[in-house]
């Protein structure tokens, strides 16, 4: 594992907070959480640079557990750098780094805890979202709706266009349906490239499955990512280290634009 790695490990696993062992997505996909094509298509998302942002209103939702898979899906050597005070984003507005940057922060809430971000930082953290830059937190909401009410409303006031950029915005719901205690992802969004989000997939809680609600881009190149993540779970493949390990050995096999 090389610095970037292993920093960039150190950095997810401190999304964390609850203990136990961080998952990946090859456990959200056991745990039927997601399906293998909504995985896919988050995958290929993030290979090409998109921000994301999860959200769910209740806590221990999933939404930062789903954050922490994504992120193991990162291209390789994208550095992660935590947003854990006010000058880190003022840093990368007045002298942009080199190469592929992830900006984390923990939680857009106004808690005092590590790597949260609040009030004026939230719009400035959007900003960052430029070129090889993205961004990726979590916030409490359960629609998009609300995600656009908070990020451009009193006290953050974020632009429309800033939140357009966000390249996925992810709900999770976690709650009893056919008395059945369940963690899905319930609302998949992605730019529309408009300034606004369209609604890819939605889970049917009546059959425990999930709809394509609009068409797909570039469906046939998805079917690469769709195969090594249902292979990672055939296989067995959960624990963080051994699952990036694989990722980055994709990256390596499948060639690219």
């Amino acid at each position: 594992m090389d610095d970037v790695e292993a920093r960039n490990f150190q950095q997810i696993e401190a999304l964390n907070q609850r203990g136990g062992r961080t998952l990946t997505i090859a456990d959200l996909l056991r745990a039927q959480t997601v399906d293998s094509l909504m995985a896919a298509y988050a995958f290929r998302a993030m290979e090409r640079g998109a921000s994301v942002l999860t959200a769910a209103r209740p806590s221990g939702a999933g939404k930062t557990a789903l954050l922490a898979a994504l992120l193991h899906l990162l291209p390789p050597g994208e550095r992660i750098i935590t947003v854990d005070k006010s000058e880190v984003i003022a840093e990368a507005l007045r002298q942009p780094p080199e190469g592929a940057v992830c900006y984390l922060a923990h939680e857009i809430g106004p808690g005092r805890w590590y790597g949260y971000i609040w009030g004026r930082d939230v719009p400035a953290f959007l900003s960052l979202i430029q070129g090889p830059r993205r961004i990726a937190s979590c916030l409490h909401a359960d629609t998009l709706e609300e995600v656009r009410g908070i990020l451009t409303g009193p006290p953050l006031h974020a632009t429309r266009k800033q939140v357009g950029r966000v390249g996925l915005i992810l709900f999770m719901f976690a709650g009893v349906v056919g008395g059945k205690f369940r963690h899905r992802l319930s609302h998949f969004y992605e730019a529309d490239g408009r300034g606004g989000h369209r609604l890819i997939f939605r889970w049917n809680p009546h059959t425990d499955s999930f709809d394509q609600i609009e068409p797909l881009t570039e469906p046939e190149s998805l079917e690469p990512y769709r195969r090594f993540l249902e292979r990672l779970v055939q296989e067995g493949e959960y624990e963080a280290p051994v699952v990036r390990q694989k990722v980055l050995s994709f990256y390596r096999r499948i060639p690219r634009e």
